[in-house]
């Protein structure tokens, strides 16, 4: 199969599934034709006929065999690929059923477009407001933005003017409208749930094009709409980039990942407004250093870490990569990649820190620093990395540690967590530390680009994040044409997700096996590439004749 047709035939059927999921969406007041547990087994399946597959050419190859039904194996592998991006719309399921996502885009609707009024903490408050003077009165429980914790109500309605006064009139009136929209859209108790998560938590950058797009009108059915297809847009452009960076089958292996991993689904954030651009910005930046437009790349992956910190630990990949290369070579003068890699991504900053700080306010990232503050002293069950691993007390698991007599449930278990988490405070760092002398070593001396998806691997090491950003996994894939284990190994990491999701029911379990088995493939993965095996070379990109 020539690799115009291939990609040809792929962007024709991405772009018809789009078309089919956005337009012939199913009724959001109409059942699903297929369920969650439904759809699962067919991602499980997915990713382990990919494991199957791929891991077939690769044992062929590393026996000496000939490799057999190339062909064949070629059009299986693009089917798998766009069975898996059918499975990051849940089979046309997307939200059981619906397109959108009414909590998410709750919270970066009304926090973008409202920012100044609001701020990070303000948002359930004066929600809890305009929804008393739409006659919705009755005091409810809703968390407390500034400390995390859960109270209700009351005390906010007592005093309704304190929010009022951050508004103008006008301003309020169109607040009141938007609230008015939202609301209608959703049932009572779920509305009244939506004040009991965890808030608008963009950062400022973010927020200066969340609240242009916001902006654009009052909150309508066609504004929501389109602002949702921003991201399936987005990624179709990911996919795009991928393609032409790293070939359409390492297209194939991120998307399969993509569609049917457990722990980032669609049903986290998809269907909400710009919450994939994060994770576009990082692949794209990659494809970029692939390319060797270093510039763009550092540009791109300087946006991503403004828009999600974290993916600041895929520029410390290329960095530890580059300072590798130094202690290596003794010197310490940057080569002519790494200068435009630094320049591209301080450029960026240039522009978008001021840009930010105009549009949110002086105090906008001071005050983004206070609410990370709060949150990241927060653990959640969705929690995963080497810290949620570090933290876990089997004793004081979710199943065992809940109580539902007290206002917020899982009060004992975030303590417990917690003063686990004091116990291994220095290890943790130790072996963070450690594990970037890792990243430094394998990537001396490698391109750009290698670095930066060894920086992918140091992210479940040194970050704990909510289980949907680990859709930036995808990003190891692509040292697949270097390390032709890899290709497999990333499926058989998502297959893998599923049986542990089967053996343990409590989220916090659920996540924190997860959690280590992705460490566990990550050390795997970087020390393949410090390894510096025989097949550590890079294949034609877009190659034809490039095999599984």
């Amino acid at each position: 199969m020539g690799h115009s047709r291939a990609v040809g035939a792929a962007a024709v059927a991405a772009l018809a599934l789009l078309a089919l999921g956005l337009w012939l969406r199913p009724d959001p007041g109409a059942g699903p034709l297929l369920w969650p547990r439904q759809v699962g087994g067919v991602k499980a399946a997915v990713a382990t006929l990919a494991t199957l597959l791929l891991g077939l050419g690769w044992w062929w190859r590393r026996q000496g065999r000939p490799v057999r039904g190339k062909g064949v194996r070629d059009a299986l592998l693009l089917l798998l690929g766009l069975l898996g991006a059918l499975c990051w719309t849940n089979l046309l399921q997307w939200n059981y059923p619906g397109f959108g996502h009414p909590s998410d885009t709750f919270h970066y609707y009304l926090g973008a477009k409202y920012f100044p009024e609001l701020g990070y903490t303000g948002l359930y408050e004066c929600v809890a407001v305009a929804d008393a003077e739409a006659g919705l009165r009755e005091p409810r429980p809703m968390r407390d933005l500034a400390s995390n914790t859960l109270v209700t109500s009351g005390a906010v309605l007592a005093d309704p003017e304190r929010c009022r006064a951050r508004f103008t009139p006008e301003r309020w009136q169109a607040f009141r409208h938007d609230v008015d929209a939202l609301r209608s859209r959703v049932l009572p108790d779920r509305w009244a749930r939506f004040q009991q998560d965890h808030g608008y938590n963009a950062t400022p950058v973010w927020g200066v094009l969340g609240r242009a797009l916001t902006s654009t009108g009052p909150a309508s059915d066609a504004q929501l709409f389109w602002l949702r297809a921003l991201d399936p847009l987005l990624l179709l452009c990911m996919v795009a980039g991928i393609v032409w960076a790293f070939g359409w089958r390492t297209a194939c292996v991120a998307v399969i990942f993509l569609g049917t991993n457990y722990a980032a689904p669609y049903g986290w954030t998809g269907g909400s407004i710009l919450r994939q651009d994060w994770l576009v910005a990082s692949v794209l930046g990659l494809c970029a250093l692939r390319r060797e437009h270093h510039a763009a790349g550092g540009a791109l992956l300087a946006l991503a870490t403004l828009l999600r910190l974290f993916p600041g630990l895929i520029v410390a990949g290329v960095l530890l990569g580059a300072l590798g290369r130094m202690l290596r070579s003794r010197s310490l003068r940057p080569t002519r990649p790494e200068r435009d890699f630094v320049l591209g991504g301080v450029a960026l900053v240039a522009v978008a820190l001021p840009l930010s700080l105009w549009s949110g306010g002086a105090d906008a990232w001071s005050g983004f620093a206070e609410n990370s503050r709060v949150h990241l002293s927060t653990p959640l069950a969705n929690h995963v990395g080497l810290k949620t691993v570090l933290s876990y007390d089997t004793s004081m698991r979710t199943e065992l540690a809940r109580d539902g007599a007290q206002e917020d449930p899982m009060v004992d278990w975030k303590r417990a967590r917690s003063a686990r988490y004091a116990q291994y405070a220095l290890l943790h760092g130790a072996l963070v530390l450690i594990f970037m002398g890792l990243v430094a070593w394998a990537g001396a001396g490698r391109p750009l680009w290698v670095g930066g998806v060894l920086g992918v691997a140091l992210i479940p090491v040194g970050a704990e994040l909510t289980a949907y950003y680990w859709s930036v996994l995808l990003a190891l894939a692509f040292l697949r044409e270097r390390h032709p284990v890899l290709a497999p190994g990333v499926c058989a990491l998502s297959a893998l997700g599923w049986s542990v999701a089967s053996l343990w029911h409590w989220t916090d379990q659920i996540h924190v096996w997860l959690s280590v088995l992705t460490v566990a493939f990550c050390v795997f993965v970087v020390r393949l590439v410090a390894g510096g095996s025989p097949a550590d070379q890079p294949e034609p990109v877009n190659s034809s004749s490039s095999s599984q």
